[in-house]
Formats: C-alpha cells, sequence, structure tokens
C-alpha cells in the first residue's frame, strides 16, 4: 500500500493564497484518484509559503480493472433483415476496436433495444496515474488573485511554480508538466535551506525540516503559539492579538522564530489602540499586556530569518515601529491642535460617494436617522444625537488617513479630550459595531442607535444606486452591515418597522439631491428581501429552519424581532396536529385559488348558507388572530384560527366552488381567496413543506 507525495514548489505565495491551498489541495487529489478508481486511506496537505504538499497514504499498487458498457445504434438499425452488420453497426465495432460479432445486445430507454460494446478497462499500476493526478492538482487550484507563468504555458497560479517532486514510497515518478520536470528534490529555506532529496514520500517532512522548512503549518502554528507564551512570560505578560494577526503570520513564515523588540517610552504616551494598529497592521506585530491590563513597552513578533542573526533583526523590526510610530505621533499632535470642530468643518471636503454626496452630508443623514430611529424604537435620542453629530469627524483626521482602523476610535478619543460625555463618547467609538459574527454589538442604547442608523444609510445608499452585492462580491460589506442590524435589533428587542427607517433615509438621500437610480418601491422591495435573508441565517444558527422563517417573513409582521419570534413558534409549533390543520387548509386554498379568475374583487355575500358559514368563520377568527399577531405569540393565534381549518373542510365538502354559473363561480373563487389571506395573516404555509424540517 504505497503512498504517495506531491509538492508543488513555487515563488513565495501569499497568505490568502496558502489558506485557499489548504481548502482546495486535498479534495483535488483525492477527486483526481477517485475518478481513476483509486481509494486512498487518507489524505494530508501541508501548506507552507514556498510549497504546497500532498500526501495520498495507502494506495493499492495498481488501479482495478473494469468493464465497461456502451450502447451503440438500435438492434433494428445494426443488423438487416439476414441478420448481417449494418454500415451503423460496423462503423461503431471500429470505433471501439472490437468485430460486429462480438457486439451485444442491452436494453435502454423505453425498453428498447440496442447494440452495445463491451469494454475492459486493465489495470494500471498505480505509478502510471501520477501524472494526470499531478495534472489536476496543479491546474485545479483557483486563487483570488493569479499571474500567467512560463513561456507559453498558459497556466494562471497564485505565484510562478519553480519544481515539482513526485514521490511514491521510496520511488522517484518523472513527468513533465507545463515545462517542469518532476522529480524528487525539493528546496530548503531560501536564506537558511538548500535543496534537499526526498528518498520517500513519507520522510518528507523530516527531510525539508533539515533545510530550514516546517511544512506542516498546523505545527507551525503550534510552534509558533508556544514560542509567543515562552517569550511573553519571559516578560512577567501576556500576548495579544486584537486584529486576528496570527493566522497570516503561520503562512507568511517557514522557520518560525521569536523576536522581542522594545519601543520608545515617548511613544508609549500614544492611545493604547493607536500603538496596537501600528503593531498590527502593516508589521503583524504583537502586543504585550501587563497583568493589570496596561500596555508593556515592547512587542513580539515571529521572524522568518535565520535565528542566529535574531539581534540584527529585532534591530530592524524596532526601528520600522519607531518609524510608524513617529508618524502615529505626529497624525495625533496634529489632529489634537486641530481640535474635533475643525475636523468636522473638513468633511465638507471629503466625498462619501460620487453619487452621495460628502461626508458633511452622511454627517447630517445620521443626526437625522438617529433621532427618527429612536422615535421609532421608542429610545431616548438625546445622547445618540450628540454622537451622530461628531461621529465622522475624525474623517478629517490626519490619523486616520494614515491608520483608516482607527475611524470611530480617534473620534471617540478626541471627544474625551475635550470632555465629552463618556456615553456620547462610547456611542462614537462603537458606531461600527458588530463588524463580523463574532463581534459584540454596542454596549450602549445611544451606540446601539448609531450603528444601527449608519448601517441602514449605508444600506439604503447602495441599494438606491443599484450597487448591491453579486455573488461573492460585496466591496461596501453589505451583507454585513445588514446582518449587523439584524443582531442589534434582536439583541436590543427593538419590535418595530426597520422599513419605514429605511424610507426615511431613502427621503434623506433625495432631499440632498444624490444622484439615485432606484424608485423607493423598488430600493425598498430589495431591501425587505436582503434583510429577510439575513435574518434567515442568523435564525438558522439557532436551530430555525429556512422553511419556518420563510413562512413568518410572509406573515408580514413589519418587525426583525417579531418575524424572529414567529419563526421561532413556527418551527415549535412543526409538531402539532393543529399546525397542520391549518397547513392542509392553507394549501387547498391557495391551489383552489390559483385555479380562478385573477383579479381581487372581494367577497360580497349572497345569501347561500354554505358560503356564509365559511365567512362567518373568516370574520370570527379575524380578531383573535390580529390580537395574538400584536401580542407577537403565535401559539395564540394558531389557537385563534384552528376553527377556520374546520370551516375551510366543511366548506369543500359542502359547497362546489367551480360552479357552472359564473357570477356564482367568481364570487366562491374570491371566498377562497378569503380565506386564503385570513391564514396567511399566521403564516405563509406555502413556504412549508409537510414533514419537512428545512
Amino acid at each position: 500500500m504505497p503512498d504517495l507525495l506531491l509538492e508543488v514548489g513555487c515563488e513565495e505565495l501569499p497568505s490568502s493564497a496558502c489558506r485557499e491551498a489548504v481548502e482546495q489541495a486535498g479534495g483535488l487529489v483525492k477527486a483526481s484518484l477517485e475518478a481513476l478508481r483509486i481509494e486512498p486511506e487518507r489524505i494530508e496537505v501541508w501548506v507552507a509559503p514556498r510549497r504546497i504538499a500532498v500526501l495520498a497514504a495507502g494506495l493499492p499498487d495498481a488501479q482495478p480493472s473494469e468493464t465497461r458498457v456502451v450502447l451503440g445504434p438500435p438492434v433494428d438499425a445494426a443488423f438487416d433483415a439476414e441478420g448481417r452488420p449494418t454500415p451503423a453497426a460496423e462503423g461503431f465495432a471500429r470505433k471501439h476496436g472490437i468485430e460486429p460479432a462480438q457486439l451485444v445486445e442491452r436494453e435502454g430507454q423505453g425498453g428498447r433495444r440496442f447494440v452495445a460494446a463491451e469494454l475492459r478497462d486493465e489495470a494500471r499500476p498505480v505509478e502510471d496515474l501520477v501524472p494526470e493526478t499531478a495534472r489536476r492538482l496543479l491546474e485545479g487550484l483557483r486563487f483570488s488573485k493569479t499571474m500567467r507563468w512560463g513561456e507559453g504555458t498558459g497556466l494562471r497560479f497564485s505565484r510562478p511554480v519553480r519544481w515539482i517532486v513526485a514521490k511514491l514510497d521510496g520511488r522517484t515518478v518523472p513527468f513533465e508538466l507545463h515545462g517542469l520536470r518532476a522529480g524528487d528534490t525539493s528546496m530548503g529555506h531560501r536564506f537558511i535551506g538548500g535543496p534537499a532529496r526526498i528518498e520517500r514520500a513519507g520522510d518528507y517532512r523530516e527531510a525539508v525540516r533539515a533545510v530550514g522548512v516546517v511544512a506542516d503549518h498546523g505545527e507551525r502554528r503550534r510552534v509558533i503559539d508556544e514560542a509567543l507564551h515562552a517569550a511573553a512570560a519571559e516578560r512577567e505578560c501576556t500576548w495579544r492579538d486584537p486584529l486576528g494577526k496570527l493566522e497570516e503570520v503561520v503562512y507568511l513564515v517557514e522557520w518560525p522564530s521569536v523576536i522581542a523588540g522594545r519601543i520608545a517610552e515617548e511613544h508609549m504616551r500614544l492611545p493604547p489602540k493607536v500603538l496596537v494598529t501600528a503593531m498590527q497592521t502593516h508589521q503583524r506585530y504583537f502586543p504585550l499586556e501587563r497583568a493589570d491590563g496596561t500596555l508593556e513597552s515592547g512587542f513580539l513578533a515571529v521572524s522568518n530569518g535565520d535565528p542566529a542573526h535574531a539581534d540584527l533583526i529585532t534591530r530592524g523590526n524596532e526601528e520600522v515601529l519607531d518609524a510608524r510610530l513617529q508618524d502615529a505621533a505626529f497624525s495625533f499632535e496634529k489632529d489634537r491642535a486641530a481640535g474635533l470642530a475643525e475636523l468636522d468643518r473638513r468633511l465638507d471636503a471629503i466625498v462619501f460617494h460620487q453619487r452621495l454626496g460628502t461626508m458633511a452630508d452622511k454627517r447630517d443623514r445620521l443626526v437625522a436617522g438617529v433621532r427618527g430611529l429612536a422615535e421609532r424604537v421608542g429610545e431616548p435620542a438625546g445622547e445618540a444625537e450628540e454622537a451622530a453629530r461628531w461621529a465622522k469627524a475624525d474623517q478629517g483626521a490626519v490619523l486616520v488617513a494614515e491608520f483608516p482602523e482607527l475611524q470611530g476610535y480617534a473620534a471617540a478619543h478626541y471627544a474625551r479630550l475635550e470632555g465629552m460625555d463618556e456615553e456620547v463618547s462610547r456611542a462614537i467609538e462603537e458606531q461600527y459595531l458588530p463588524e463580523g459574527p463574532e463581534s459584540p454589538t454596542p454596549s450602549t442604547t445611544a451606540g446601539a442607535l448609531l450603528a444601527a442608523a449608519e448601517k441602514i444609510d449605508n444600506l439604503v445608499g447602495a441599494f438606491a444606486i443599484g450597487e448591491v452585492p453579486k455573488g461573492s462580491k460585496d466591496p461596501y460589506g453589505l451583507r454585513r452591515a445588514a446582518a449587523g442590524l439584524v443582531r442589534i435589533a434582536l439583541e436590543r428587542g427593538w419590535d418595530a418597522d426597520l422599513g419605514e427607517a429605511f424610507r426615511d433615509a431613502f427621503e434623506a438621500f433625495r432631499g440632498q439631491g444624490a444622484d439615485l437610480a432606484r424608485s423607493p418601491e423598488q430600493t425598498l422591495d430589495a431591501l425587505d428581501a436582503f434583510v429577510a435573508d439575513r435574518l434567515a441565517f442568523q435564525l438558522a444558527g439557532e436551530g430555525v429552519g429556512a422553511e419556518a422563517a420563510a413562512a413568518a417573513q410572509g406573515a408580514d409582521l413589519r418587525s426583525v424581532v417579531a418575524t424572529a419570534a414567529w419563526a421561532r413558534g413556527i418551527e415549535a409549533a412543526r409538531a402539532d396536529e393543529g399546525f397542520w390543520a391549518l397547513w392542509t387548509a392553507s394549501t387547498r386554498c391557495i391551489k383552489i385559488a390559483q385555479q380562478g379568475p385573477d383579479g381581487d374583487r372581494p367577497f360580497e355575500p349572497a345569501g347561500d348558507e354554505g358560503e356564509g358559514a365559511l365567512d362567518d368563520a373568516i370574520g370570527a377568527v379575524g380578531p383573535g388572530v390580529e390580537a395574538a399577531r400584536r401580542r407577537r405569540d403565535l401559539a395564540a393565534a394558531l389557537a385563534a384560527a384552528a376553527p377556520l381549518a374546520t370551516a375551510v373542510d366543511r366548506f369543500f365538502e359542502d359547497v362546489l366552488v367551480n360552479a357552472p354559473d359564473p357570477a356564482v363561480r367568481e364570487r366562491r373563487y374570491a371566498l377562497v381567496r378569503k380565506a386564503a389571506g385570513a391564514l396567511g395573516k399566521v403564516a405563509d404555509f406555502s413556504k412549508v413543506t409537510q414533514g419537512g424540517t428545512r
């Protein structure tokens, strides 16, 4: 049971490309082998900046043989009346390398008889299949950013490919692929390594380790983590990674070692987040935190250089960070000297979007948006309005121009320095929260109002000019904005129609003369569906199925909070017979209504006893359903609507809907539509499949 090793060596891959290779490489090799009728015992993938390696362990020595049946022409077209093969049969046999006499009959679709060729694919040594597997790996990898490499190859890859290693246990499998000759020689660390001959597939990791490469990315992560902990402990500190840079660093080094640098004491006067941002955004350093939560005047970094020159490497990193912090200190002092009011005045000259106006326009919309939203959700607006007034001031700050990651934080810090109320300052700082599914939402009411207004403004503006997410492309982070808005509303219990806040924002854009491409109706309808999709995604994380979410959306409760509660109730109610009785009644009404004449003519009673019974039942359940909707109580709505299920069943037993008289027929279809509408106030039962859960 030999092991197959394939290594694709290349110039240094970006961290993102390494992660893409980790996700894809194993699946590509597995799929290739399975297509060749080979089932490996296991697949392992190891990715480092200059290499993508895949080990397929436990392969058979040979591909199993296989007999295939290929259908040819129909029997009556393959042989004449005397049973002699026709040109069609002879051509089919010749194509597959057999004699006409070797053709057999097989039954095809519809019971018709066809001639067929039984072809046997002989077993091939697994060694013969390696070149094809390597080709599928190299050509199958898909990177978000690629380049052409090699003369006339036409292949796109993240970086130029330099070597290929192919080993089947101890055997080297030579072949040529895109101008490269596969062999047994890998390359070690660019600075401290050299060529490494791979004797056996299973020895690969140890062989490249000897030339300065930890090929296994999982092992590199453990090595880095342990070294960071040890270095921090020596200084009686804890290392931090607030911007999540470790994931990137793992794929930037092949022989990791941790260095500890110092920060000049003069720079420690900068706000902590400025220090951390300077350390992490460009240099990918890890700040050190003392036991009391304050920052240590030092940092840790992961080096890919020669550990023998650690002192020189450390000094170089200290100098780079010192220059960054000098720039930050200069920018910070310049902003402080200008003051918030001056920074705010600069917003008139800063474009938010060419079609949506300036940052000053956005500031004014936020102030109005916070005020309107607060009124709709029943929260006080005072601190939130004041926060909105200064929320964008740091867009005119020199510090934010250099460190865009500090927007929000910089304005909040300057506000605190100028003595602004803490709740206002915190709201400014939290205006972009949550920044992702794991990010917290704003901690204060003012912050929640401002963050929600910020997201509403971004969503409405983008949708109104037609710049909406397409496929995986979402340059403005609108999916994240909508998801954040949903989370804020749910956590705050804002049982209000956010669609009205969207409409207010649209009118604010229009009032400022923005170059809008869509009507209010087009914009708001698209946003309703977009936010509903994010709500369904949020509910899925709670175990609420897509069907329940869609059925709740169809009830048109006009509130994220109410719709979420309704969806949870529907998911739970699927176990009750009463739910399915209403589902059956609704489904029957919808299907029958679809068969009738188009139109929205209301039902007008005509004294028919059967019609009257159903109409009375609709009227009787209506108040109870509406009361339950106002209380956001699905169980009460189901109980209130229960008599209507019985009334619908009785109606279809006693009354012929498709009556011969056109006037009667149209009236009864109108009544069925009315019943369907009444049941639709409980849920859109058409979104639910009987017996399904999702």
